[in-house]
C-alpha cells in the first residue's frame, strides 16, 4: 500500500513538470529593424506567454545581425527549429512565421561637417596660436555605421607638411568598438600678417616705414623667414628689387651702415682722462658696434675705430 502510494505520489510530480504552464503564441514580422550584433526572436517577433517564458523566448538567438545599414533573410523553417529547440510542448505553443523574414540593421550616418569640425580641433594642436583654415577638404571611407556613442580618433603620428598638403587618417569607433577607418585629405592654409612692399622697391633703396603695409597671408608654401613687423625692415638696405605686394623675406635686405663710405665722421680717440676729437673719412661702411678704417684729415693717418651708435668712430688703441 505504502509503495502504490509513493508511485502515485511521483508520477504526479512528473506530469506537473512537463506541463507548459499557459498558452503561447509567437507572432514573427516579415520585416524587422535590429541594433545589436545578434539577431533575437524577441526582436523580431511579438511574444504572448508567462513572463519567465517570454522572457526565455525573447533571448532565442537568431544568428549575427548584418552589417549597419544592411538586411539579411532569415527562413521561417529555422525560425522555427530555434523555438522547437527549447523543448516546449507543441499543444501549449502557436508559432506563425512568413516562409522569409528580413531583417535590417539599424544605422546612423556620419556628416562630412562632423568629421572637419573634429579635424579642426585635432589641428589645434599643432597650430594652437596660429590661426588656419582647411581649403579642398575631402572625406574617403564614410560609410553607415551601427547606433550608439560615434567618436573620431585622428592618427597621432600624423605631422603638418611644410607645403601644407593635408592627409591623415581617423578610425571611427562606437560604444568603444572600432567599426571602420576614415581618410581625410585637402590643404592648409596658414593666415599670417606679413610684410609685404607698399610699391615698387628698388635694390640698393633704404626702407622707410611707408614703403611697406602688412598683410593677412596664407604662409604655407613661403620661406619660413617672412618679416612679421615693420620694424624688422624700417631702415634696412633692399638686396634686390622687390614688386609692389610681394611678401618680403629676411634674405631680401641687408642692415643699412651707420656711416657710408667716404662719409665725413668725428673721430675720437681717449686716453686716461684725455679726449681729443678731430674729423676724418670713413673708407668702408660701418656699422655699430664693428670696426672700421678712417683717415684722419689733420694728420693724413690710417686709423682703426669702433663705430658707435650715432655714428662716431672711437680710435682703438
Amino acid at each position: 500500500m505504502v509503495a502504490y502510494c509513493l508511485v502515485c505520489m511521483l508520477t504526479g510530480s512528473l506530469t506537473v513538470l512537463a506541463a507548459t504552464p499557459g498558452k503561447i503564441f509567437i507572432e514573427v514580422a516579415r520585416t524587422s529593424e535590429v541594433n545589436g550584433p545578434a539577431i533575437c526572436l524577441g526582436d523580431v517577433s511579438s511574444i504572448t506567454a508567462p513572463d519567465f517564458f517570454k522572457a526565455e523566448l525573447a533571448r532565442v538567438d537568431l544568428g549575427k545581425s548584418p552589417r549597419a545599414g544592411r538586411m539579411k533573410q532569415i527562413s521561417g523553417e529555422r525560425i522555427t527549429a530555434a523555438i522547437n529547440a527549447m523543448g516546449l510542448n507543441d499543444n501549449d505553443i502557436n508559432i506563425q512565421v512568413p516562409e522569409r523574414v528580413f531583417v535590417k540593421r539599424a544605422s546612423q550616418e556620419l556628416d562630412p561637417s562632423r568629421v572637419e569640425t573634429a579635424l579642426g580641433h585635432f589641428l589645434s594642436g599643432f597650430f594652437p596660436k596660429e590661426g588656419f583654415k582647411v581649403k579642398a577638404f575631402s572625406v574617403r571611407g564614410i560609410e553607415p555605421y551601427p547606433q550608439g556613442d560615434l567618436s573620431l580618433v585622428f592618427d597621432k603620428r600624423y605631422t603638418p607638411s611644410d607645403n601644407g598638403r593635408l592627409s591623415v587618417h581617423a578610425e571611427v569607433w562606437v560604444d568603444g568598438v572600432r567599426e571602420g577607418r576614415l581618410t581625410v585629405t585637402g590643404r592648409l592654409s596658414q593666415i599670417k600678417s606679413v610684410v609685404v612692399a607698399a610699391t615698387r622697391l628698388e635694390r640698393g633703396q633704404a626702407i622707410t616705414p611707408a614703403d611697406v603695409t602688412l598683410r593677412d597671408m596664407d604662409v604655407f608654401g613661403l620661406q619660413p623667414d617672412v618679416m612679421t613687423s615693420v620694424d624688422q625692415v624700417s631702415g634696412m638696405l633692399i638686396t634686390r628689387t622687390i614688386d609692389k605686394g610681394e611678401c618680403m623675406t629676411q634674405d631680401q635686405f641687408k642692415q643699412a651702415p651707420a656711416i657710408e663710405k667716404g662719409s665725413v665722421i668725428k673721430l675720437v680717440a681717449r686716453k686716461d682722462r684725455l679726449s681729443i676729437v678731430t674729423l676724418g673719412v670713413c673708407k668702408e661702411d660701418g656699422y655699430p658696434g664693428q670696426t672700421v678704417t678712417v683717415q684722419n684729415l689733420t694728420s693724413g693717418k690710417l686709423v682703426r675705430g669702433l663705430v658707435t651708435t650715432d655714428g662716431t668712430v672711437e680710435v682703438v688703441f
